[in-house]
């Protein structure tokens, strides 16, 4: 999981899907919003390094807790303009493995921000 994050830090994409487990499950909640596959994750990361890496002016990180198979982590994103730099976007995310390989991530966000963080990818997201 911590290779896993920090492959998305150095925007590897190829990385960061060898750390995944072959149909992954990535959610977006409280809207409870699913995407799943390594084709459509390979796409919500082509769109997440393209689209919204590039609004990040910064982030700080509030708490994380690391476990033998989970992880929690915590964070205030702020943003670049035309959005409000002083504002603090809350994500907690939870990330999972099994084997050594991640299951997927639940984000819990508000609906602005999953559509910012998966851009066009947000779309092929399906309620569940």
């Amino acid at each position: 999981m911590k290779k896993h994050a920090d492959l998305e830090t150095k925007l590897d994409l190829e990385g960061v899907l060898a750390t995944l487990v072959d149909h992954p499950i990535y959610e977006f909640h409280p809207d409870r919003l699913r995407l799943e596959g390594k084709e459509n994750i390979r796409q919500f990361y082509r769109d997440h390094f393209d689209y919204f890496f590039p609004l990040i002016k910064s982030h700080t990180l509030i708490n994380e807790c690391w476990g033998a198979d989970s992880a929690c982590l915590e964070y205030d994103i702020y943003l670049k303009e035309p959005h409000d730099p002083n504002r603090a976007y809350r994500i907690n995310v939870v990330l999972t493995e099994k084997n050594s390989l991640l299951i997927g991530e639940r984000f819990y966000v508000e609906n602005d921000l999953a559509r910012l963080m998966a851009g066009p990818s947000f779309d092929k997201f399906s309620k569940f």
